[in-house]
């Protein structure tokens, strides 16, 4: 009896450890999201990218097409406050929150950017506010004056740690 029984239970729990594996996992306690946002330490050299082109120095600025198509990570979204200033440094410690701190060379970030076609199933077209990431540092190369109405309060920021 004792054989029947200890075998009985080896069959059921060959047959329940399968199902097991179907059950839905449990939500983790973090959910996916941006890069942390972690503190610049004093090693670390911050430069303000801004262009110096004399054209560009009174006008907003966007990244080109050219390095957009080197962006990292982008995050579009509605602003929570209005401190441009406080949202621009977010985004750079975000940068420097990416991967192990040292990938991310440069933050981008500006109000009313146009969301990018399919950008989490959107139209796209939308203005917003835009947090990118380059995995190297912009140059004045890497700018192009922005349409009118976009990409207010921009600033960009390099980052080498």
């Amino acid at each position: 009896m004792a054989f029947f029984l200890s075998h009985s239970m080896l069959l059921l729990a060959t047959s329940i450890l399968p199902l097991t594996n179907a059950l839905p996992a449990p939500v983790p306690a973090i959910l996916a999201g941006g890069p942390a946002i972690v503190p610049i330490p004093s090693n670390c050299t911050v430069t303000n990218l801004a262009p110096t082109t004399g054209q560009m120095r009174n006008e907003s600025y966007i990244p080109t097409p050219d390095a957009t198509n080197e962006i990292l990570y982008s995050a579009y979204y509605p602003s929570p406050t209005t401190n441009a200033t406080q949202m621009s440094l977010q985004c750079l410690q975000q940068c420097h929150g990416y991967g192990d701190g040292s990938q991310c060379k440069t933050a981008f970030w500006a109000e009313k950017m146009p969301v990018p076609k399919g950008y989490y199933g959107s139209p796209g077209g939308q203005l917003e506010n835009a947090c990118l990431f380059f995995a190297r540092t912009l140059t004045d190369e890497d700018f192009t004056a922005a349409p009118e109405g976009q990409a207010s309060n921009a600033f960009a920021w390099g980052l080498e740690c």
